[in-house]
């Protein structure tokens, strides 16, 4: 990996242990951490309560740090408005705030949530609140992106890929440290409370379940790796398509792809045969047929990519040739 990729590689593993932290202190206190959808918005709205419970100044200095936090996209539409002409996704941002009014409103007075009760808990309904907001939030990018896309150069294209490259990650690492290692927390929780009076006997069976969330975060965290070494491959593109350096770095992303399609199949086969081993002491089984369906699609289309870059780069000796 190219010293160019260490600040964002150190981005990476700070994400990573931050979901870990509050995917942990989601688990240890449902009040104040219900898992990362809900980040930051409980925290704020639980932050918002005590100030107003605390009465007088404090319940006006938390109406005002409301209103703030809601109108925060709409200073941003103002922003945007006196820098360029407003297009139609702007308009999700003024539906951002609105949305903010709606689920701040709910973070800080959680029991007013209208929902049936019994169908999830608590924590459940604020993941289901802050993951709109980031759902609305990242559809404005993805539009505002797809409109630069079509009016974009090559050059242009190129900063716009190492970005989404780059979004890709931080996706990936939220899939593997934050999604995976809620369901492993989830699951742990769930085998201590149906086997209460007999914890000594579960040793062998937490193990297993700490291997099942190595192993469903392990395709997500080689595809990381991948994208690492693709935007060297990318720089070094920039530089010069045909380069020597291109070349190595198609066969090294080439060779990391097939391992990383063969590391994932390979550590599922193994844990489903290393429980069979274990059966007699188990308390929980979990035969998995998994297929990373995202992970195989996203290693396919950089191997089609580095095959593609690689032709291209075969054309170009041919024709010097005969030239």
């Amino acid at each position: 990996m190219n010293a160019k990729r260490y600040p964002f590689a150190g981005i990476l593993v700070l994400e990573a242990f931050v979901l870990l932290i509050l995917c942990w202190a989601g688990h240890a206190n449902q009040g104040w951490f219900s898992g990362a959808l809900a980040f930051p918005f409980e925290q704020l709205g639980g932050g918002l309560r005590a100030l107003s419970l605390a009465g007088g100044m404090g319940n006006a200095l938390s109406l005002l740090l409301y209103a703030v936090i809601c109108l925060l996209p709409g200073a941003a539409l103002l922003v945007i408005r006196r820098k360029r002409a407003l297009c139609r996704e702007d308009g999700l941002l003024a539906l951002l705030a609105v949305l903010l009014f709606a689920v701040m409103y709910y973070m800080v007075n959680p029991g007013l949530i209208p929902a049936p009760q019994g169908l999830m808990d608590g924590a459940s309904y604020k993941g289901l609140f802050g993951g709109a907001v980031y759902a609305l939030l990242f559809g404005y990018g993805v539009l505002r992106l797809l409109g630069r896309f079509v009016e974009a150069d090559r050059n242009k294209l190129q900063d716009y890929l190492f970005l989404l490259l780059k979004i890709l990650a931080v996706v990936f690492i939220y899939l593997a440290f934050g999604a995976c290692f809620q369901d492993f927390l989830t699951a742990m929780a769930a085998l201590r409370e149906g086997n209460r009076g007999n914890e000594g006997a579960l040793m062998v069976s937490y193990g297993f379940l700490f291997l099942r969330w190595l192993a469903a975060a392990l395709p997500y965290v080689l595809d990381v790796v991948v994208i690492l070494v693709a935007l060297d491959l990318l720089e070094n593109m920039r530089a010069d398509r045909y380069s020597e350096a291109v070349a190595a770095a198609v066969q090294k992303l080439s060779r990391l792809c097939v391992v990383s399609l063969a590391a994932t199949v390979l550590v599922t086969v193994a844990l489903n045969l290393l429980q069979l081993l274990f059966l007699g002491e188990l308390y929980t089984l979990h035969v998995t047929v998994y297929l990373p369906l995202l992970s195989i699609a996203f290693v396919l289309g950089v191997l089609l990519l580095v095959q593609f870059i690689g032709e291209n780069r075969q054309l170009k000796e041919d024709n010097d040739l005969f030239i």
